[in-house]
C-alpha cells in the first residue's frame, strides 16, 4: 500500500508526525535559549515563511495558509525557502506541521523547489513514464497535479486503472514520433511519485502496452485542507 493510501486510512499518522515536529521545534528552541544565555545568538535574524496551521500531504498551499517568523540564520534548516511567492500554489508532498518553516524538499510545483531527489520521501521513488499524446490534457499538466494512471494492452485492447491519485513531480515533452502516414505525434513525459512496487508495475505496463493518464480534481480545501 502506498504512503498516500496509508495516510488516508490512518489519519492519526499525520497527527503523530505533527507531534514529533513540535517536539523537535521545542528542542531547537531550548538549544537556542541555552546558547542565548551563553551570549551566542546564532547569527542575524532572518524572516521565513512558516505553516500557519497543519498542512496535509497533497494539499495545495495558498498564501493564507502561510505566516512568517524570524529565526537566527544559524538555525535555518538547509533548503528553507525565504519567499512566499516561491511556495504559493505548490503541493505539500509530506505533512507540514504548524509553525514549521517550508523547505524545498517538502513541496512540489513551487518556484523554490530544489533538486528532484531532494523532494522524494525516503520510502518512495520518482518514476518517469511516457504517456500518449493528449491523454488527460497532458499538455496542461503541471507539477503538483495528481493523476490516475491507465494501462492499455492486449488484443483486442483493454484498459485498466493501474494507479490512482499519483502526484506529478515534473513534466517534459518528448520528441514527436513519426507515424506511418508521416505525421508527428507528440508524447509527454511525466515523473510520478510512487512506491518501489508501483514503479515495477509501471515498468511492466510500459513494456507491454501504452500508458495514459487522467487528471484528478483538486482536493476539497473546505475539508480541513486534507489530501484525498
Amino acid at each position: 500500500m502506498g504512503i498516500f493510501a496509508i495516510l488516508k486510512s490512518r489519519p492519526g499518522l499525520n497527527r503523530a508526525a505533527g507531534i514529533v515536529l513540535a517536539i523537535v521545534a521545542g528542542l531547537m528552541l531550548l538549544g537556542y535559549a541555552a546558547r542565548i544565555a551563553k551570549g551566542d545568538r546564532g547569527g542575524g535574524m532572518v524572516a521565513v515563511p512558516t505553516a500557519r496551521g497543519d498542512i496535509a500531504m497533497g494539499a495545495t498551499i495558498a498564501r493564507e495558509m502561510l505566516s512568517s517568523t524570524s529565526i537566527p540564520s544559524g538555525y535555518l534548516v538547509p533548503g528553507t525557502l525565504r519567499k512566499v511567492d516561491e511556495i504559493t500554489g505548490s503541493r505539500a508532498i509530506r505533512f507540514i506541521g504548524k509553525g514549521e518553516p517550508i523547505t524545498a524538499s517538502s513541496i512540489a510545483g513551487g518556484k523554490g523547489a530544489g533538486t528532484l531527489a531532494s523532494r522524494i520521501p525516503p520510502d518512495l521513488r520518482a518514476y518517469s513514464v511516457e504517456v500518449t499524446g493528449g491523454s488527460g490534457g497532458s499538455q496542461d499538466l503541471r507539477p503538483g497535479d495528481r493523476v490516475d494512471v491507465l494501462s492499455t494492452s492486449g488484443e483486442p485492447p483493454s484498459t485498466a486503472t493501474l494507479l490512482a491519485g499519483r502526484l506529478i513531480l515534473s513534466t517534459g515533452g518528448l520528441a514527436g514520433s513519426q507515424s506511418d502516414e508521416g505525421s508527428s505525434s507528440a508524447s509527454e513525459s511525466l515523473t510520478l511519485l510512487v512506491s518501489p512496487r508501483e514503479a515495477e508495475l509501471l515498468a511492466q505496463a510500459s513494456s507491454s502496452g501504452e500508458i495514459s493518464v487522467s487528471l484528478c480534481p483538486l482536493p476539497d480545501e473546505n475539508q480541513g485542507q486534507g489530501a484525498k
